[in-house]
């Protein structure tokens, strides 16, 4: 083999080395741009994920001041009446005889009088008297805690136990007359006053604007407060299950969808039975 063929074999040799080369630098080239164009998309993405999530906890922050704000202007103006109340009755100079028709002599000591307007089949198909014993049941509306704007859950539950009827739209004495009962059987709704101590007053009220309640008649010989839990698809499946050895398919929860973050536990909502302004045993 002569020089000029050995030139040639080298040069063709060296150019296809070379070629190797160039391909594996523009093989990394291009690795290197798809690698810090993904690490550039990931940064992105991650400061959108941030702002949603700065924008979703000041709307919190927002609506939890405006609610305090409201809630301190109203204890306020309750104290501004109480006040003007106990002012009234200082200046009184003799204090009027009680009556034995009048109402509030029939109050309880410790209870307030609190008038609530329910249709009359929520109230036993208004077979419900002056001083019968009822059970509370309500059907509230609860807003999704993760989201405002998804529409309310309905959860149904015993509220409170063992509270008295004091008076049945204007008739507070038990053993109406016959032509009084009839009438009110025959009525659409019923003005029902119960006695509740101040803070179960409050929280019907409270579940009356933000729901609907329901009386259950007890028994004159029955007393005292049952632990009870709330009114689910998987309470009523488990009941059924447990009685009926039935198995039933219920839907599942609204509150089990969503994103949770393990570092945090989630609030679930709840509700407590209360009688006499403590926790029902």
């Amino acid at each position: 083999m002569n020089i000029e063929n050995k030139r040639q074999i080298a040069t063709v040799v060296l150019a296809v080395a070379l070629g190797l080369v160039a391909a594996f630098l523009a093989s990394q080239h291009v690795k290197n741009s798809i690698e810090a164009q993904t690490k550039r998309l990931a940064k992105e993405y991650e400061k959108q994920i941030e702002s949603q999530k700065s924008a979703l906890m000041h709307e919190m922050e927002r609506r939890e001041q405006e609610f305090n704000k409201k809630m301190m202007e109203f204890v306020k103006a309750q104290q501004q009446i109480q006040q003007k109340q106990q002012q009234s009755t200082t200046n009184t100079v003799s204090k009027p005889e009680i009556k034995k028709e009048v109402f509030s002599v029939n109050t309880p000591a410790g209870k307030r009088a609190l008038t609530v307007m329910i249709d009359s089949l929520s109230a036993v198909g208004g077979l419900i008297n002056p001083g019968d014993m009822v059970d509370i049941i309500a059907s509230i509306n609860m807003p999704d805690p993760r989201d405002p704007k998804v529409k309310p859950q309905q959860v149904i539950s015993v509220l409170f136990q063992d509270v008295q009827i004091l008076a049945v739209d204007t008739s507070f004495k038990a053993g109406a007359d016959d032509a009084s009962y009839k009438a009110q059987q025959k009525a659409r709704s019923l003005n029902v006053t119960l006695a509740l101590d101040p803070e179960e007053a409050g929280l019907l009220t409270f579940v009356q604007a933000n729901g609907k309640l329901q009386l259950s008649l007890r028994s004159p010989s029955e007393r005292g407060t049952h632990n009870l839990q709330v009114a689910s698809w998987d309470a009523l499946s488990d009941y059924v299950l447990e009685r009926q050895g039935t198995e039933l398919t219920v839907p599942r929860s609204r509150a089990d969808i969503g994103i949770v973050d393990d570092k945090k536990d989630e609030v679930q909502p709840f509700i407590q039975i209360f009688r006499g302004g403590r926790e029902g045993g």
